[in-house]
């Protein structure tokens, strides 16, 4: 697994130009970076669906008898005949760690390592993108980019409905009574087969979270449709 190092910056609030990282501070994120890669386990699975129903205020995904509500994901899926549910985690020992680390009031360490947790859950997301875009390509489709909840309009109470069709406790993921899902290191997503369309970048998802405030979102203005954006 490759991490990304600027990612992890960006995760731990890094901005290029204004912040200033020491030499030792540097050394110790390769340090915990190196070490995340050891801790981490990646894992997936997906499930393909066949039919799509547009509703006026969601998709319906008749095969599981599932509705995905809001405008943001039917625009999402407008231009698809299938969709595609994943899931994907890195499992618990690199949560574990970060745990024990601030236990040990090794606030910087447990801090770091939880970003590198943050880029290695992502880059095992987009893994998966991978594998699915060959296999869409095989039967003549192309891949939107992955869709979640939070993202726009579409609920984080979908997440235990999500997580059963896709049988996402299978790698070891669960949800929690407020919709987070443990592993906190792990993704629910929302992939489009599409017969008409090129393949669509991986698109900047922070314009479709609503946690406009969010001090990882790497966007300095506010998400698209509060700028007047559809």
């Amino acid at each position: 697994m490759n991490i990304d190092k600027n990612e992890v910056l960006r995760y731990l609030g890094y901005k290029q130009g204004k912040t200033k990282i020491s030499s030792s501070m540097l050394e110790k994120i390769d340090y915990y970076i190196s070490l995340g890669i050891t801790l981490a386990e990646p894992n997936t699975c997906y499930r393909i669906l066949n039919k799509i129903n547009f509703k006026p205020k969601g998709v319906e995904l008749p095969e599981v008898e599932l509705v995905l509500p809001g405008q943001d994901i039917s625009n999402h899926l407008k231009n698809c005949n299938k969709v595609c549910l994943v899931a994907t985690t890195i499992g618990r020992q690199l949560e574990d760690k970060v745990s024990e680390l601030f236990n040990h009031e090794e606030y910087a360490g447990g801090t770091i390592l939880d970003a590198v947790g943050s880029d290695a859950v992502e880059k095992a997301a987009d893994q998966l993108q991978e594998e699915l875009k060959l296999k869409a390509k095989k039967q003549g489709y192309h891949l939107t980019w992955r869709f979640a909840s939070g993202y726009g309009d579409l609920p984080l109470d979908i997440n235990s409905k999500l997580a059963s069709v896709v049988s996402a406790n299978s790698i070891g993921i669960t949800v929690t009574e407020s919709n987070m899902l443990l592993p906190q290191k792990s993704i629910l997503g929302i992939v489009g087969f599409s017969a008409t369309e090129t393949d669509t970048p991986l698109a900047d998802k922070c314009a479709y979270c609503n946690a406009v405030d969010c001090a990882y979102r790497n966007r300095s203005d506010k998400c698209a449709k509060h700028n007047g954006k559809d």
